[in-house]
């Protein structure tokens, strides 16, 4: 490698790894992080309630 070549990194500067990077305003952004929760609290109580039912049939 020359020193008039720079270092190409493979990772993106930003997440997502887009190119070129998303824009998300703020709205969006909270919007998507409210999904986020409910998904997450949804799937918590999915699991919760399998892990009862099976422990109830078991026992």
């Amino acid at each position: 490698m020359s020193d008039s070549e720079s270092y190409r990194t493979p990772y993106t500067p930003y997440p997502g790894g887009s190119l070129p990077p998303a824009a998300t305003d703020p709205k969006e952004g909270k919007h998507e992080l409210w999904t986020f929760f409910w998904l997450a609290l949804l799937n918590t109580a999915i699991i919760a309630v399998a892990g009862v039912t099976t422990w109830w049939f078991v026992h």
